[in-house]
């Protein structure tokens, strides 16, 4: 059995022990008068309709059904006032959604009400306090002396509560603050209840009941109007905020993060959908991290129109049955809830965005609005941002090789750099290379022969390219890779081996200077020269300005065709 488990037996075995003894004390030792039936019912309804319409303040949702259960208790005494609250917990586990078990929830409130009621009540009656008094005065010094006390209890009992499932709870939380607020509120309510009730028995719910109703309706319609614009406010700012990234990756990294202020979940994953088709991992969040490749989700790539993902609408799935209509999709951790969203620009669904978490019932139906204002923010902030690196992209590529060229060389160096100072790897090391002589092969066969040769060394240069490194054109026949994680021997290493390779190849060129047309096969030689971070200097500009040092001495005038590393005095000669 789970600690969980066992919590939750341990509760129900706590009530049982404590329930029944507060039951026989209330019933036997504290003062009481006959039921009026009718009475009782007017007042439970009145109860169950306040119970309806809670108030928020401050995000708190404060339920005001006090004001009837401390009539009830100057009416006709603790007993009845326990038994009325045990219905009134019974009426609220049904209509508060929750991730606790209903037994349990019922347990914990049970047992906090009827501890905090028997000593509130014992208070009440030894300071002088009497059932069914007609002495205003006394009547409503005693029974704000008991709405503190029971407070007091109340909140002392949710703190050694929330002790022992090893949380915090203050006494002046915003909840805290909310119940001491809302129960001195309700005692001259409940006073002003209590003696119409007396004196003008039923009429009494129409001058006062119906009144107190309608301000609670009024005040919730005010409250909901305000959150609504309130979170139409928090999506236009999180709309700028989506607005304002230019990387695509930023844009759905922003995206999954924001809407944790929105709605309470533990996973989120972003998934394209291609050609209508192939469902594609963009980019997720477990557990707080970003991630490119989740560990909690799994799902076949083939979009079918029978494995739960609506294309039009938003989707809430509650319990393992309704996340059963989820196929080909599976956990590898349990989820009780999951919520699905369609990322549709232009009418076309274009992706889907999909929430789990552990919780029953952690998503609401009022989250829809929302999240799909900020899905429609996002759809088109992703495409802004995708239309941004295309344009940058084609701004940042040589036009012959096809390679990256020296802006973009010089923002992904500033970048590595960036990533090493924030955290140190294995280091950032620069291969530079130069074709030896190649003015010499411009001159014997021809710019356009030189241009072939550009070409298909580029070719060769991007097949020897390792995942996350990078490859750029530096400028005429220069080119500079970016090495991530790698050590200035391993640099080296890579170096003489991409030296060998060339030395070895053979490329055709049609000569365009002379009358022979017929292709030839002619061969190449390159220098090159290795600088790292941290071996040889701590930034980018330096570690740059240093493999290129290293080309020319120890490469090109060291006799071409070789790996040049700059030793320590060359290191001082350059910052001198």
């Amino acid at each position: 059995m789970s600690m969980t488990k066992r919590y939750q037996l341990l509760t129900g075995m706590v009530w049982l022990f404590i329930f029944p003894v507060v039951f026989y004390i209330a019933y036997n030792y504290f003062p009481a008068r006959p039921v009026d039936w009718v009475n009782i019912l007017i007042l439970f309804a009145l109860m169950f309709l306040t119970m309806l319409l809670p108030i928020q303040i401050q995000n708190v949702s404060i339920s005001l059904e006090r004001w009837i259960t401390l009539t009830i208790f100057l009416h006709y005494g603790m007993f009845v006032e326990l038994m009325f609250v045990q219905m009134a917990i019974i009426i609220l586990l049904f209509s508060e959604k929750t991730s606790l078990p209903l037994s349990h929830k019922f347990f914990v409130n049970s047992l906090m009400f009827s501890i905090a009621s028997l000593v509130s009540a014992s208070v009440y009656h030894f300071i002088g306090g009497s059932i069914h008094s007609l002495d205003f005065t006394k009547v409503f010094l005693f029974i704000s002396i008991y709405a503190l006390v029971h407070s007091l209890v109340n909140n002392l009992l949710l703190k050694l509560y929330f002790k022992t499932q090893k949380r915090s709870f203050s006494l002046f939380s915003k909840g805290a603050i909310g119940d001491y607020i809302s129960l001195f509120l309700m005692v001259p309510f409940s006073v002003s209840l209590y003696f119409l009730s007396e004196y003008l028995g039923g009429y009494s719910v129409v001058l006062m009941g119906v009144p107190f109703l309608l301000v609670l309706l009024a005040s919730r319609m005010y409250s909901s109007s305000n959150d609504k614009q309130q979170q139409l406010a928090i999506a236009s700012e999180i709309g700028r905020e989506l607005a304002d990234q230019l990387k695509y990756e930023e844009v759905l990294q922003t995206y999954l993060e924001k809407l944790r202020g929105i709605t309470s979940f533990q996973n989120g994953y972003i998934i394209d959908l291609k050609m209508q088709s192939t469902l594609v991992m963009l980019q997720a969040i477990e557990q707080d991290e970003l991630t490119k490749r989740p560990k909690n989700i799994h799902f076949d790539s083939a979009k079918t129109s029978s494995d739960g993902l609506d294309m039009k609408k938003t989707t809430i799935f509650n319990g393992l049955k309704e996340i059963g209509k989820l196929k080909h999709f599976s956990f590898n951790q349990e989820i009780t809830t999951a919520m699905t969203v369609p990322v549709i620009r232009d009418q076309i669904t274009e992706g889907f965005l999909l929430l789990t978490s552990e919780r029953k019932n952690a998503f609401r139906p009022e989250d829809i609005q929302m999240i799909d204002i900020l899905t429609s923010y996002f759809a088109i902030s992703a495409e802004k941002a995708r239309f941004y690196e295309r344009t940058l992209n084609k701004s940042e590529r040589c036009g012959l090789t096809k390679l990256h060229n020296f802006r973009y060389l010089d923002r992904k160096l500033e970048e590595a750099e960036r990533e090493f100072q924030k955290s140190p790897t294995n280091g950032i090391s620069i291969v530079m290379l130069d074709i030896d002589y190649f003015k010499k092969i411009n001159d014997t066969y021809g710019h356009e022969s030189g241009n072939v040769i550009l070409v298909e060394l580029a070719n060769l240069l991007k097949g020897l390219l390792r995942e996350g490194d990078v490859l750029a054109r530096y400028g005429g026949e220069e080119f500079v890779y970016i090495l991530q994680n790698c050590s200035k021997n391993e640099a080296v290493l890579f170096a003489e081996n991409l030296r060998a390779k060339v030395a070895e190849m053979y490329f055709w060129i049609v000569p365009d200077l002379s009358d022979n047309q017929e292709p030839i096969a002619i061969q190449i030689t390159i220098s090159l020269g290795v600088a790292s971070i941290p071996e040889d200097a701590k930034t980018a500009k330096s570690v740059l300005r240093d493999a290129d040092r290293a080309l020319y001495i120890g490469g090109k005038q060291a006799g071409r065709n070789r790996v040049g590393v700059l030793d320590e005095t060359e290191k001082e000669e350059a910052v001198q």
